[in-house]
């Protein structure tokens, strides 16, 4: 850890942001540029990446956009050889596109998880092989910003496919961490656990993949509000994530109190070897009410 501010660390250089194109992704995206970086604005909708970059550039910032299916290894190879072969180096990889979905874990049906998976983890997976080899050749220093989530580090009912994946995806960024250090590589690895930053994930997730269960459905629904009545600005969220990055932290949480909170549970109940908490609680202070049958 050291003194350096995001204004000093973030000045100039590229940074390429997956998901860029909404949400926790577009705040990153109009932080780093603001503070001077060229962003590359990374998104499966590639209408929407371009109304970000251009309004990016409208604002006196530097950003291009480029529609990318982070599920395909071979579309983020291309990526990855572009933004290369234009820009030279890259200061500052954001891996953050990603879905989520809702219901019992058996009641997920196998294309939607195999989507869920392939973008959430495998496309983390595509961006490092594609970008690590090339930032290792340039010799650059470099940071890699994986986004987990507080549900990588704990378990939420009803939402398996997504706390499946942020745990999968903190710990390859905890294994690319430890890779890179026996090369002594001066690539930073830092995994982000957001906890509610707005954005249209549960919305999206209800419309791509809809559920009749009524529980998952009533969880969704109180997510969705408490994400749009308490939900972390994601321009806010970015700066004081950015600003952990800048100083080198390997976690990066977007609120302290709150993520903290999460990864002390967490770690007592590992301590404790005591077994999931029933989601009762959980459940009861989202004002979602179980029947006879499903208590």
């Amino acid at each position: 850890m050291t003194d350096i501010t995001a204004a000093q660390r973030f000045s100039s250089g590229t940074a390429v942001v997956t998901g860029a194109a909404a949400g926790i992704g577009e705040g990153l995206a109009r932080h780093l540029a603001r503070l001077g970086m060229t962003v590359v604005v990374a998104d499966l909708d590639a209408a929407r990446a371009s109304d970000v970059a251009r309004s990016i550039e409208s604002q006196g910032g530097q950003s291009i956009a480029r529609r990318v299916d982070v599920a395909d290894a071979a579309d983020v190879e291309e990526m990855a050889a572009e933004v290369f072969d234009r820009f030279g180096s890259v200061e500052l990889l954001i891996n953050n596109a990603g879905i989520e979905s809702s219901g019992f874990l058996w009641e997920i049906d196998i294309p939607r998880w195999e989507r869920l998976m392939r973008i959430n983890v495998d496309g983390v997976f595509h961006c490092v092989r594609s970008f690590v080899p090339r930032i290792l050749d340039s010799g650059t220093p470099s940071c890699i910003a994986n986004l987990s989530s507080v549900g990588g580090v704990t378990t939420v009912a009803v939402q398996s496919p997504y706390i499946v994946s942020k745990h999968a995806v903190l710990a390859m960024t905890e294994c690319l961490y430890q890779d890179l250090a026996i090369l002594d590589a001066p690539i930073q690895v830092s995994a982000v656990i957001p906890h509610s930053i707005r954005s249209d994930i549960f919305l999206a997730a209800r419309r791509e993949s809809p559920t009749t269960n009524p529980v998952a459905n009533a969880v969704f629904d109180a997510m969705q509000r408490d994400n749009v009545e308490k939900g972390l600005d994601p321009l806010a969220a970015a700066e004081h994530m950015i600003a952990q990055i800048a100083r080198g932290d390997f976690w990066i949480l977007s609120d302290d109190e709150m993520c903290t909170s999460t990864t002390t549970r967490r770690a007592h109940q590992l301590l404790d070897l005591s077994p999931p908490a029933h989601p009762r609680a959980m459940l009861e202070r989202m004002g979602v009410a179980l029947t006879e049958g499903q208590r």
